[in-house]
């Protein structure tokens, strides 16, 4: 869990500045299910050494808080969990529900100054309290409007002249009074992005802070609150691509979270659609490629790779060769799309491109197609029975997304025919919403799609089933990876 956190936690990042100023009052807003007691915890356990911590809750007991969210007690104790008890959570016979221990208030006997006395005592007597009410809503139903403004004024200069800081966790945004009192505002929604519901936190407001970015997209995997911003770009250090074996019947696409998202990777002899927006990096696709060919060759399989019109040769092999040794590309074979700087590709991949090993690239790994389709054809099927000659399944990967499915038809029909004949995997990268689209996906027995969403890059696995995660390039181990966040 440290290591998820490190990698895409940017809860501190995005509070910190705010937390640092000693600010006095935060609002949480959203419907139900969304999140807020989640983020209001991670808020606390954000600040847990500058502060006493509490939790005022008439929504859950501190027994099912911890079911729902286990590490919770690394910051609360029964002793900080103060549960205001409605009829919501009285047995039958009205007596109080046996799973809400720690103290108690009756919340039907509780006056609007006995409830403001409560939270102000919590706020003298525990210097430096952060206190989550959980919800606001709730506890001041039955307060009247003017009544319930000056209390939260009171709870206000009380938390500010004690060093104190108060979380409201409101459900009721529309009948809110808080939003011109406090010092930050989130509001925390879900949103439709292709076809599928993102979870969004947006900044309303966050006073004596520059906002750089209000709006994020955040996953509640694993009971935690996790803004899910994707890195662009990242440096490699040249480490040696560490293949992972591949299950009987599968072909592993040489990133363990992808193969567990599939089962246990690519079943042999399917076809695979990666189908790529025009919002994302193309680094993403490319990487996912890469990393599916860098598994095969590095198993001891071989692989092609057919780049796709007027695709910088060096942006695909530098993903590929500085990772594996010259004994690896043997089994590898890769085609440039026709282009009048072919010759000054070919001399640069050559000249600045070396194996693990330190060795060059052998030249006839790399060939040039033409203009004339049934030509390609004819190469690449020479090729492939080639490579086929070590008699393991093999990996290709073809960029079609500036290819125009009327020109490339019979290509893709032969091909996919070809490969489930023969148990091997085809990945074909396409332009999300083209022809190419619609139509290779009708062929596709795994679809997956990449867009980009408020700052993250989305994969979304839409055959053989559903599955949704944040995407963001990884470099711990020295060569092109990714990992991916469940989005729940």
């Amino acid at each position: 869990m440290m290591e998820l956190k490190h990698r895409w936690g940017k809860i501190e990042e995005v509070f910190k500045p705010f937390m640092d100023k000693n600010q006095v009052a935060l609002l949480i807003r959203g419907l139900p299910g969304t999140g807020k007691t989640t983020l209001a915890l991670e808020l606390m356990n954000l600040v847990k050494d500058k502060y006493n911590c509490i939790y005022i809750s008439t929504r859950v007991s501190f027994n099912k808080l911890k079911q729902q969210i286990p590490w919770v007690e690394d910051i609360l104790n029964d002793s900080t969990v103060l549960q205001l008890i409605d009829d919501n959570i009285r047995d039958k016979n009205g007596h109080d529900n046996p799973m809400s221990k720690g103290d108690s208030i009756d919340l039907r006997l509780s006056t609007a100054d006995n409830l403001l006395n409560i939270i102000i005592d919590r706020l003298v007597n525990y210097k430096r309290a952060f206190i989550v009410l959980d919800s606001w809503d709730s506890l001041a139903k039955e307060i009247p409007l003017d009544e319930r403004m000056k209390i939260e004024k009171t709870m206000l200069a009380v938390a500010d002249a004690n060093d104190g800081m108060l979380v409201f966790i409101s459900e009721e945004p529309e009948k809110n009074t808080l939003a011109y009192l406090v010092d930050c505002v989130i509001t925390l929604t879900t949103e439709a992005s292709n076809g599928v519901w993102l979870r969004k936190m947006q900044i309303d407001k966050m006073r004596g802070v520059a906002i750089s970015r209000n709006r994020m997209v955040y996953t509640l995997h694993n009971g935690h609150f996790t803004i899910t911003e994707s890195k662009q770009n990242t440096m490699y250090k040249g480490g040696l691509f560490n293949a992972i074996a591949s299950k009987q019947g599968y072909t592993s696409t040489g990133n363990k979270q992808l193969d567990d998202a599939l089962g246990y990777g690519i079943r042999d002899g399917s076809i695979v659609m990666l189908e790529v927006d025009s919002s994302i990096n193309m680094n993403y696709a490319r990487i996912i490629a890469a990393d599916a060919v860098l598994n095969n060759i590095r198993s001891n399989k071989p692989a092609m790779v057919i780049c796709g019109y007027d695709e910088p040769l060096i942006k695909v092999l530098n993903k590929i060769v500085p990772y594996c040794l010259s004994f690896d590309l043997s089994r590898l074979m890769v085609f440039a799309s026709p282009s009048s700087n072919y010759e000054q590709e070919f001399k640069r991949v050559m000249n600045e491109l070396y194996t693990y090993d330190k060795q060059c690239i052998m030249e006839d790994m790399i060939m040039s197609l033409g203009y004339d389709n049934t030509e390609n054809m004819a190469l690449l099927v020479d090729s492939y029975i080639k490579l086929k000659d070590y008699g393991k399944s093999m990996i290709a990967v073809a960029n079609l997304v500036w290819s125009r499915f009327e020109e490339i038809r019979n290509q893709v029909l032969y091909s996919t025919k070809v490969i489930r004949n023969n148990d091997d995997i085809l990945i074909l990268t396409v332009k999300a919403g083209s022809d190419t689209a619609s139509n290779v996906a009708m062929l596709a027995d795994v679809h997956i799609k990449l867009w980009e969403d408020d700052g993250t890059h989305i994969l979304c696995i839409k055959k053989p089933f559903e599955r949704l995660y944040a995407m963001s390039l990884d470099d711990a181990n020295g060569y092109p990876s990714y990992s991916l966040l469940p989005l729940l």
